[in-house]
């Protein structure tokens, strides 16, 4: 057992292997233990770390650092602290809502990223958004950028009365539209009159719930992950659970997951009765001019636990490990987007 102090609170993580950094970061359910089987797999080519965030296993239980901007502060203290300049993170549940946030906040940190069963929902409006991070050419350059396209005849106003950008509102250009501050208050206020379940899926799923609730969802007593899983959901505190989905907004999720410049595999169970496979909608969004960097991997008869339930887990994450072309990663199960 290994576990290092971040401003007087105890981090528990394990260490395996040798080679390449790799991070695994573990859900609602459970602990780093789950993660066992795949670092027994990976640690021959990486050095595979597995921490236990706070609020669970054997880390420390403060209800201040629950949330996940919270969760994300203390995973930069333990790569700094530990010494770990870039790595590659495979997150599941809220380790994916945590990785995503780390690797938008930490770029330069970031080799790759996996993400399973991730929290990804439609949040209404997936028509009207422009997406995130769309490449556009900027006039007379080279080269990409994730800034808003500017026609030539409006440059020289751009520069002598600037503007703010909302990547929710199509223009004309198909980039964001300009607003002036006015317009900005009233979209603000048009948006915080949009349908709170609709942005926060994730507290009509658990608001209430406990870890047991959640565990008895995902396995039957009979299973012989339940008891595995049950030692670990004992040691959690439930207000991590609660706190962890307080501010979580279905489309904040989808753009950050389009910002982020590492190379994303999205690997989801069909079956997953926890958080439900995304649509063929959020698949479309998310991929929209970025197949080679965001592939999408669904699994078919797989629930909330991939690397528990599919044999061919560790393989797939190896695969994306080592992979210099995405589009080829696990062909025969890669989520295909249909014609239109």
């Amino acid at each position: 057992m290994s576990a290092t102090i971040i401003e007087d609170d105890l981090i528990h993580y394990e260490r395996l292997g040798r080679g390449r950094p790799v991070l695994l970061l573990h859900g609602w359910i459970g602990s780093w233990r789950y993660w066992i089987p795949l670092m027994q797999q990976l640690h021959l080519r990486y050095t595979v770390y597995s921490i236990d965030m706070v609020g669970f296993g054997d880390s420390a239980k403060n209800p201040a650092r629950y949330s996940v901007d919270a969760q994300v502060a203390v995973l930069e203290a333990f790569m700094e602290k530990i010494g770990i300049p870039k790595v590659a993170v495979i997150g599941h549940g809220l380790g994916a809502m945590v990785a995503t946030r780390f690797a938008l906040k930490q770029p330069t940190k970031v080799a790759r990223l996996l993400l399973a069963n991730a929290p990804l929902f439609d949040p209404g409006d997936l028509n009207e958004r422009t997406p995130a991070g769309q490449r556009i050419m900027l006039t007379q350059r080279d080269r990409y950028s994730l800034a808003p396209q500017i026609d030539e005849e409006d440059a020289d106003q751009t520069v002598a009365s600037p503007t703010f950008t909302d990547p929710t509102v199509p223009s004309r250009a198909g980039g964001a539209s300009a607003l002036n501050p006015e317009a900005i208050a009233e979209r603000a206020r048009s948006m915080a009159n949009h349908s709170a379940n609709k942005r926060n899926k994730l507290k009509d799923l658990f608001e209430g719930k406990s870890f047991d609730d959640l565990l008895g969802r995902c396995f039957k007593r009979t299973e012989p992950e339940y008891d595995k899983l049950k030692v670990d959901v004992d040691k959690a505190d439930d207000r991590a659970l609660q706190e962890s989905i307080s501010q979580f907004d279905a489309g904040s999720m989808l753009d950050s997951l389009r910002q982020i410049t590492a190379p994303v595999a999205i690997v989801h169970g069909d079956d997953d009765p926890i958080i439900p496979r995304p649509s063929d909608e959020v698949w479309h969004y998310l991929t929209l001019g970025k197949e080679d960097m965001c592939v999408p991997i669904p699994l078919e008869g797989v629930r909330h636990f991939p690397m528990l339930e599919h044999e061919s887990f560790s393989r797939l994450t190896n695969d994306f490990l080592e992979a210099t072309d995405l589009t080829k990663l696990e062909v025969r199960e890669r989520w295909r987007r249909r014609s239109r």
